[in-house]
């Protein structure tokens, strides 16, 4: 006798999947809209996103129960696989994914914010996807280039300018949620890029310009992603602790070809980066000692960069016709029958 297959209701039913803000099932990434369902002025605590966030704070002070980490694991996975058919979309060629690392703190009329936006415009107009940690800051600035990237270059610089009158969060997430809606419905015809955001920051108010969104519950788990996401290089931002985290760990991924090629590492800020004691110096000279040196370089302007990225390509570390990267938080490739 054949055993009956358990539907997804009924698989919930069995683990006590009831009564969750989130489908741990869920089948693709989230949207802007889907997360900003429920938001008002007035009330911006009833999204759904901060809905979630208010569970997850609950739930996470001290370590969930059996079911309630079973459940976040389980979507956590499914953001994983959403993440796998966004960069390699079925019946056509994979992304070329850039990284865009930096501060969730770079004000919104800072020369740092418009230089990555400026970055961001020019990588989507020269075949590139950008993916970001999907908070606000430099972060924003590039998923705000990719999304004007079907534009003239002047509406960034007037985008900018709309968002500058509130131009940082805390404190006023209202305005600055406000400021970028204002924004979207200004530019309608968006470009796509990706953001890869985390509950455990649940302060950060949604992101308005990523095409898709992979939220996870695991910042861990989100971290390893993300840095795995970006085969075709890392942009380094001014940035603090957070920041300089992500450079070791993508100097790791480098060394040890953890996905089985290596990309870029730019460094955008002479000064932030170049001045001792110097982080340039350090991953640079580590980067020498493994190999690619050539591949990690000091800039201070965004076609600097974007001229880098373009010029330096990926690395496959077995070149071939059947290389391919690995994915995700371990060497293997994600089975996705």
């Amino acid at each position: 006798m054949k055993s009956k297959r358990l539907t997804k209701d009924e698989i919930r039913r069995c683990l006590r999947f009831v009564n969750l803000p989130y489908d741990p099932f869920r089948r693709g990434l989230y949207s802007v809209k889907e997360l900003m369902a429920g938001y008002t002025s007035d009330h911006p605590e009833n999204s759904r996103d901060a809905q979630i966030a208010a569970y997850f704070n609950k739930k996470n002070k001290k370590i969930p129960n059996v079911h309630e980490a079973l459940a976040q694991r389980i979507h956590d996975h499914a953001i994983d696989d959403a993440l796998y058919r966004f960069v390699n979309p079925k019946g056509k060629s994979s992304r070329k994914m850039v990284g865009i690392m930096g501060s969730h703190s770079t004000a919104r009329n800072a020369v740092e914010y418009e230089n990555i936006a400026q970055l961001a415009y020019g990588l989507v107009q020269r075949g590139f996807c950008v993916v970001t940690g999907g908070g606000p800051g430099i972060m924003e600035a590039a998923n705000l280039g990719a999304y004007l990237a079907r534009y003239e270059k002047k509406e960034l610089s007037n985008a900018i300018a709309t968002l500058s009158t509130a131009p940082v969060y805390p404190g006023n997430q209202v305005s600055y949620v406000a400021a970028a809606t204002k924004v979207r419905s200004n530019y309608s015809d968006s470009g796509s890029s990706l953001a890869v955001p985390t509950w455990a920051y649940s302060d950060e108010p949604t992101g308005q310009f990523s095409s898709g969104i992979g939220k996870y519950f695991s910042n861990s788990i989100r971290e390893d992603g993300l840095l795995a996401i970006a085969a075709w290089g890392v942009v380094f931002a001014k940035g603090s602790a957070g920041t300089l985290q992500e450079v070791f760990q993508d100097v790791a991924h480098n060394s040890y070809w953890s996905f089985h090629s290596r990309g870029p590492m730019v460094f955008m800020g002479k000064k932030v980066f170049g001045d001792p004691p110097s982080i340039f110096d350090v991953v640079k000279a580590r980067a020498t000692a493994d190999g690619y040196g050539d591949m990690v370089e000091l800039v201070d302007k965004p076609e600097e960069a974007l001229k880098f990225i373009i010029d330096h390509p990926m690395q496959p570390q077995n070149p071939g016709p059947t290389q391919e990267r690995t994915f995700g938080i371990s060497n293997y490739l994600l089975d996705t029958e």
